[in-house]
């Protein structure tokens, strides 16, 4: 192996050593791992012993499909990958890192959970090297394509989430979506509270505290998957239940939460659950199935990147991503639709109050809003009665009766 040698590391141990290029690739590793670096190895080895780790660097890296981050780096001077290196592959979501092999770097001294780190990712790029904070950022492995940013508030670890447009959409919907799971009693979901970022063109973006700690850490549903080969017979949702059943979680909660969270995003048509937004938290140190992380990431529903349907045909066909192509086949999954109180959502009028905040989002587009959530929970009222929706003639007896 050539000069740029890491360690990859969990904590303190050692998992296996990397070679990584001047760009900040992954051009080989070690094989030779031993049965405690596998089992300690992030998910995706299991699905792919021989490649996982380059590909597994690759999504660790910031897209730089991110709003506003391809100017980021080139102001920074680095690719995405380099952005990872120098800050040492750090996560705010799990405990892997990459360590210098000259160095005696220890978990303890570089860890975000309890040292301090740069945060103003969504501020001007100069700034982040003007105080004498460490250099190491969980930024560098912060994914979406939303513009976010990692902070400490309160000595708490804070996510601040910004909006894809001038609207602040995103970020009252993440408030909405709180809301119905308040009203509704659940105990498993991401608060979020408005917050204005400075300099940017959308009035509000929000704040969340991080779920994860030095003591449980996130797994995407998407690694769980890839973690075993599927059955041509199974589904990918069953594929996933299977999977986690066999890593010690509660099957019975673990129905019940995916339930919940499929009847509560297509109430407010949330059409982004693609499967690196619905993850599992684990034990830090057994490696135990907690349960499902707290519902996150619902700001992309009731059509604020999308168009917005002329009918329930229209809507029928509109695709989504997660489990299932389309909101009606995700809908066949759900056992129990009495899982969710319709008695207990939130009127128009706080949808209207809600989007009132932001005096740039049209009255118009209120309004259909407002109408579509009507009609969804009319629909999921006719599911718990046991009625179809996507029978024609209750499609056009929905329509015709709005």
């Amino acid at each position: 192996m050539g000069s740029n040698k890491y360690y990859l590391m969990r904590k303190n141990d050692i998992l296996t050593m990397l070679q990584l290029d001047d760009s900040g690739n992954i051009t080989a590793y070690s094989r030779n791992m031993s049965d405690h670096a596998i089992e300690l190895a992030p998910m995706a080895y299991s699905g792919q012993p021989d490649k996982w780790i380059y590909k597994w660097w690759d999504e660790r890296s910031i897209p730089i499909t991110r709003d506003h981050i391809k100017d980021f780096l080139a102001d920074m001077g680095y690719t995405s990958p380099q952005y990872l290196v120098k800050n040492l592959g750090l996560s705010l979501t799990d405990y892997y890192w990459i360590k210098p092999v000259d160095s005696d770097l220890t978990w303890e001294q570089i860890n975000l959970y309890q040292n301090d780190f740069h945060d103003n990712i969504l501020l001007s790029s100069k700034q982040i090297e003007d105080d004498d904070i460490p250099r190491y950022s969980p930024n560098s492995s912060l994914q979406g394509n939303i513009e976010k940013t990692w902070t400490i508030v309160d000595n708490k670890r804070c996510l601040i989430k910004g909006n894809h447009s001038a609207l602040s959409r995103e970020s009252l919907n993440e408030i909405l979506a709180a809301e119905i799971h308040k009203r509704q009693g659940y105990d498993n979901y991401t608060d979020y509270e408005l917050i204005h970022i400075k300099g940017k063109p959308y009035k509000y973006g929000c704040i969340s505290e991080a779920f994860t700690s030095l003591d449980k850490e996130l797994v995407s549903a998407w690694s769980v998957i890839s973690s075993e080969r599927k059955e041509d017979n199974t589904s990918y949702y069953e594929h996933f239940i299977d999977v986690c059943k066999k890593h010690g979680i509660d099957n019975e909660q673990l129905r019940h939460d995916l339930e919940y969270q499929i009847m509560t995003d297509y109430i407010i048509t949330g059409y982004d659950r693609h499967l690196n937004n619905i993850s599992i938290l684990r034990d830090a140190e057994n490696l135990r199935f907690l349960r499902m992380a707290p519902i996150y990431d619902s700001g992309d529903c009731l059509f604020a990147n999308r168009k917005i349907p002329k009918n329930i045909h229209e809507l029928q066909k509109m695709e989504i991503s997660g489990f299932a192509k389309t909101e009606s086949k995700l809908l066949k999954y759900v056992t129990d639709p009495s899982v969710i109180d319709l008695t207990k959502l939130p009127s128009t009028q706080y949808i209207r109050d809600l989007y009132g905040e932001d005096e740039y989002i049209s009255e118009k587009f209120t309004e259909d809003i407002c109408e579509w959530y009507e009609k969804k929970i009319d629909i999921c009222r006719n599911i718990q009665l046991g009625r179809d929706p996507e029978r024609k003639s209750y499609a056009v007896q929905t329509e015709e009766a709005k």
